[in-house]
């Protein structure tokens, strides 16, 4: 990584507001542009790195969170962009530290704004639709948030009245070019949205389907249910974008977009420089290593489950380190016991009893299950527990 990075500006140990030209051989430059994201806690993801792409048309992919629009345009200035020399912004993803510093980026610059189809579709508001009264002015996209309302109404109202008007460009399924020699890749199942962009033979900015150092949080197929109604008849199939299956379906393809696409520098959303070092990502070694981290932990589920039915909130808590359920992260932690007892119900191992309880079955056919998902031949490791 070293060899292609220049820094321009020096930020914290974390990497907050580093400012940073990477030079590919062909002599395309990218800034990575990372912003402060923090919510307090131990929630700590390190910022959000934006990519600005100097590309024949050149563009930006993400905004940073809420409030920190006008920062990003400070740190592209720093690195020589000014305001005219993008022509859209791109956005890898529909959560708040990707898409929240939008309006004041395209208050500043009148860019045009891109992002996949189901984006456009989860921004908008429907407070017929809603499904509970207190959610009636959030966006589709969060109908399905399980944090507090002591956070949201901190964090999210502004951020969401600004996005019901926004005008998108949408990208579509698949693969998808924006050029000649830059393309997305639909990858969903830590969002339904989720875009990665591949620059030619060179570079892929992958947002946050994989990350240095943490494991992405899977979506869980029940979220389908809030939202089919405003993205049917598209998608009529919860597996087809959310849940721990789709996530690992996606990761299979970016094993082939590597094998495709040998040497790809690989730019992630987070921790691309973290704890006063460079965390280099090679991009078939870290999926395989992801996938074996989600077999390890359905795994130890159904292991934790051999005694009895538990919730899955009594599951994070046998699973997870005490550390990590702290404050939202035991919201968190449940979330993702939740998107692996999905893929286990399927599986045949696991099943729903009263309560909202899972119980084993007394079957392990959890890793077959996902070998025929993902066609390919992974062992299963122990992996560190983490999320985002």
């Amino acid at each position: 990584m070293m060899e292609h990075a220049e820094t321009i500006h020096k930020g914290d140990g974390s990497g907050n507001e580093m400012v940073v030209r990477f030079r590919l051989p062909s002599g395309l430059e990218v800034f990575g542009l990372p912003t402060k994201n923090a919510y307090g806690g131990h929630w700590d993801l390190g910022p959000t790195w934006n990519y600005a792409v100097m590309s024949d048309r050149p563009f930006l992919v993400d905004a940073g969170k809420f409030g920190q629009g006008k920062r990003l345009l400070a740190m592209m200035e720093a690195g020589g962009i000014t305001n005219t020399d993008l022509d859209f912004v791109l956005i890898s993803h529909s959560h708040e530290d990707h898409d929240g510093g939008l309006a004041e980026l395209i208050e500043a610059t009148r860019l045009k704004v891109k992002a996949h189809a189901i984006y456009d579709q989860l921004i908008r508001h429907y407070p017929a639709q809603s499904p509970e009264p207190k959610k009636k002015h959030f966006p589709a996209k969060c109908w399905h948030c399980f944090m507090p309302e002591s956070f949201y109404a901190k964090n999210c109202l502004d951020y969401h009245r600004v996005l019901q008007g926004l005008s998108v460009d949408v990208i579509g399924d698949g693969r998808t070019q924006l050029g000649s020699d830059v393309c997305t890749y639909h990858l969903p199942g830590h969002s339904p949205d989720c875009l990665a962009v591949r620059l030619g033979d060179e570079a892929l900015i992958v947002g946050d389907i994989i990350l240095p150092d943490i494991s992405p949080w899977p979506t869980r197929k029940e979220m389908f249910a809030e939202v089919a109604q405003v993205i049917q008849p598209a998608y009529t199939k919860a597996a087809a974008i959310f849940g721990l299956s789709r996530y690992l379906q996606s990761l299979k393809t970016l094993i082939q977009v590597a094998d495709d696409h040998p040497g790809l520098l690989v730019l992630p959303a987070h921790r691309l420089y973290y704890n006063d070092r460079w965390n280099p990502i090679d991009l078939a070694d870290r999926s395989r290593q992801l996938l074996a981290h989600h077999i390890e932990r359905c795994g130890a589920i159904v292991e934790i489950l051999g005694g009895q039915p538990k919730t899955a909130e009594e599951i994070a808590e046998d699973y997870f380190e005490d550390r990590l359920l702290d404050g939202f992260g035991a919201l968190m932690a449940a979330n993702e016991i939740v998107s692996h007892c999905e893929l286990l119900v399927d599986s045949g191992d696991v099943v729903t009893t009263g309560g909202n309880r899972y119980a084993a079955s007394g079957s392990t056919q959890f890793e077959t299950h996902i070998q025929a998902l993902i066609s390919d031949g992974m062992a299963s490791k122990k992996r560190r527990r983490s999320w985002k």
